[in-house]
């Protein structure tokens, strides 16, 4: 459970809970959820990773918090589709320190909202820092086409006139650069405790949005605590 932006690029936040795990189908083969996101590793290979993914992008409503950002035109939740690899590298001897690289890209199939696509990607590391202590760390990027851009940072001349918002016409880019970390204390074989912070800077168009710029805010913070078991 843990706390997020009301949408991305808000300053108002939610708090809620979601699922984080990962089954192994084979010995590298797995599924992995991570809250929204969903990736399956086809190949059974200790380094390498490819698959599909499935991402399911939130909507916005009438229900956010901000009063102007919320008389524009609703964004309904759309469902992604895409594809993702990467590289990992294990420590022989230590199976808890790992670093690996990963690019994925996703397209909008939802056929309701915005038919946009993103690509983006990620570096990370898992470091023991003592017998039960492990840390985590990563940084990453999001690309984001026109039609995914200007669906959620756009401002229509509808919405302008009925929000009092600068209409705003948002093109393609980066999206943000983003970090993150997490603490994981194994408290057995089985049990393990866990609470991660990510930052995430807001860019280019994105960034200029009134729904960011004016109403919310360029900086982005996700924040939670959790509990895992495995088997």
């Amino acid at each position: 459970m843990g706390g997020y932006p009301d949408y991305f690029g808000s300053d108002d936040y939610t708090f809620g809970g979601a699922p984080i795990g990962k089954i192994m189908i084979g010995d590298e083969r797995f599924i992995k959820i991570v809250v929204n996101d969903v990736k399956v590793n086809l190949i059974d290979h200790k380094n390498w990773r490819f698959g599909p993914g499935l991402f399911y992008r939130f909507g916005r409503d009438e229900d956010v918090d901000d009063e102007q950002v919320a008389m524009l035109e609703e964004i309904d939740g759309a469902l992604n589709l895409g594809a993702w690899g990467g590289y990992t590298w294990r420590d022989p001897d230590n199976s808890r320190l790992q670093f690996g690289v990963s690019g994925w890209t996703y397209w909008d199939v939802s056929d309701a909202t915005d038919n946009g696509w993103t690509v983006g990607a990620n570096a990370w590391g898992l470091v023991p820092v003592a017998t039960p202590v492990s840390l985590g760390f990563g940084a990453g990027t999001t690309w984001g086409n026109d039609d995914y851009t200007s669906t959620y940072f756009g401002v229509s001349q509808e919405g302008a006139m009925v929000s009092g918002l600068p209409a705003f016409d948002a093109g393609s880019g980066m999206r943000d650069i983003r970090i993150w970390a997490v603490g994981i204390l194994h408290l057995s074989k089985k049990w393990h405790a866990g609470a991660g912070l990510l930052y995430s800077r807001m860019l280019g168009d994105a960034a200029d949005s009134p729904i960011v710029d004016e109403r919310g805010s360029k900086d982005q913070w996700i924040y939670g605590i959790g509990m895992l078991y495995s088997w």
